[in-house]
């Protein structure tokens, strides 16, 4: 059921939860126009209360948030921007969520600038947290209202046409969006940005994987012709790196009111608000349009969130009886035993063999020795170690890389670092000079509580550079690709460093 769960990516939500939570938000968006509290009034009385934690400031995200809550029935308290707050003395999410949970409040509501802070935040709390944007990662929220409005304009969620256009490279909202519709039948995404703004490979990856078809547009008014839906961003000149690319990109796909006349009779155009004055995604004149939905879009993320925040409260909820979101336990079986074949010691070889006891890894690929060397502090601990490319003794002609580790058995853990970083490579242990167990390595489902990982993404919340001192984890997404627990980052085991 809903109760205790935290919304914090769209991944951990089903279609039946996701109609759901549609279904209960129409409910409610029609008793708050019809001004019947015991509707949605559903905390009235019960005392509970709401932590806004908005890292980053924000309009319209805080203040639907906030006027949810209060419909609902909930007292707020938290802060909009780290100005004034012991963010600034330095402090840590991990002490700021300690302190609003030993205020007693029941739900946290947080915005934050680092790609996979409300992860960690729910992972850490034993109440539900609500991702409000993390980064350029998620704002399932967001979608959530999105899919109310496109639902709400179209009458259905299947069969349709959406395009997206403007920051799909940083824009983290058609992320979100864009996994979402991959969960209903036949929608068809329309893609359109400047090149230095595509969307990135992952959230194309996923799509493909989902059988969601894809078209990446050259023409803005072809793109225009063929959707149901346009879905336009804001170019985020902040969230950008490189100042030149802002300039390059700021008038990429620029909504008109002579675009409107190119779209279809029920054409809608949406956008997550706000529209830069200086540089508008969407000219001024198109606010007046009766196709123009932002404004409705916008207003429907109260009884959006309000639904929200009574499911994970158990205040709704009871009637649900579709299919719910549940996280599989990890196989971890990573390890395959081979049999050992007993052969005369060698006197050739290019690396003097381990003679009592210790570990020798071979069938490594290329370049990837020297980290694990440090990655199992081999010189730290003071290791007698040998490492190289060597010729194999079956065929003189190729080569492989070798690790050998006297008075050495590697743990678990430390195998799973092994195995992220070289698959398919074998670990041998050596009892008295011979072979006594031989394993072939694959990627591992998890790692983690290995410090000297690192996710790929700069802007992971894990990042040493961020001294938020959370130790990376990541999930197996592929035979060689792994994926960050905190930020969905994807990135192959040999990058882990």
């Amino acid at each position: 059921m809903f109760t205790g769960k935290s919304i914090i990516d769209v991944h951990s939500l089903t279609r039946d939860e996701i109609e759901y939570i549609l279904t209960k938000a129409a409910e409610i968006k029609q008793a708050l126009q019809e001004k019947k509290p015991n509707v949605y009034n559903l905390a009235r009385n019960k005392e509970l209360l709401a932590a806004l934690l908005f890292y980053e400031n924000s309009t319209r995200t805080k203040n639907s948030f906030e006027i949810a809550a209060k419909r609902l029935g909930l007292e707020t308290v938290g802060f909009a921007g780290t100005e004034g707050t012991s963010v600034k003395k330095g402090e840590s999410l991990k002490h700021t969520l300690d302190m609003f949970h030993a205020y007693g409040c029941d739900v946290v509501i947080m915005r934050h600038h680092l790609d996979g802070a409300a992860k960690y935040a729910a992972d850490y709390l034993d109440i539900p947290v609500f991702n409000a944007g993390d980064g350029q990662h998620e704002h399932p929220t967001q979608t959530l209202l999105d899919l109310f409005t496109i639902k709400e304009h179209l009458g259905k969620l299947t069969g349709i046409d959406i395009g997206m256009g403007g920051d799909l490279k940083y824009g983290r909202t058609v992320h979100s969006l864009a996994i979402a519709l991959a969960k209903f039948r036949n929608v068809r995404l329309h893609l359109y940005s400047h090149k230095l703004l595509a969307m990135p490979k992952s959230i194309l990856t996923y799509l493909k994987e989902h059988k969601v078809k894809v078209t990446v547009h050259s023409s803005f008014e072809k793109m225009l012709k063929n959707v149901d839906v346009f879905y336009q961003t804001r170019i985020q000149k902040e969230r950008m790196p490189d100042p030149e690319e802002f300039e390059k990109a700021k008038d990429a796909c620029r909504f008109t009111l002579k675009h409107m006349e190119l779209t279809k009779k029920k054409f809608g155009i949406m956008h997550p608000l706000p529209i830069n004055k200086e540089y508008p995604s969407i000219e001024p004149d198109v606010d007046y349009h009766e196709k123009a939905l932002y404004k409705t879009q916008a207003g429907n993320g109260v009884p959006t969130r309000l639904a929200e925040i009574a499911l994970s409260l158990g205040l709704l909820g009871k009637d649900f009886k579709g299919k719910t979101h549940t996280e599989t336990a990890p196989k971890q079986t990573f390890m395959r035993e081979l049999k050992v074949k007993k052969q005369e010691k060698k006197t050739d070889q290019s690396l003097k063999p381990i003679r009592d006891e210790g570990t020798v890894i071979d069938h490594l690929q290329a370049g990837t020795a020297q980290k694990l060397m440090y990655l199992l502090k081999v010189e730290e601990r003071g290791d007698i170690y040998r490492g190289g490319t060597v010729r194999r003794l079956s065929n003189r002609r190729r080569l492989k890389a070798m690790l050998m580790i006297e008075s050495r058995t590697l743990t678990d853990d430390e195998m799973k670092v092994v195995a992220a970083i070289s698959p398919k490579c074998r670990v041998n242990t050596i009892q008295k000079g011979d072979v006594v167990k031989k394993v072939e390595l694959r990627m591992p489902e998890v790692i983690e509580n290995v410090k000297y990982l690192k996710c790929k993404n700069s802007n992971c919340i894990t990042r040493v550079e961020f001294q938020e001192h959370i130790t990376p984890k990541f999930i197996r997404a592929g035979k060689k690709i792994l994926r960050c627990h905190y930020c969905d980052h994807l990135q192959e085991g040999k990058d882990l460093l």
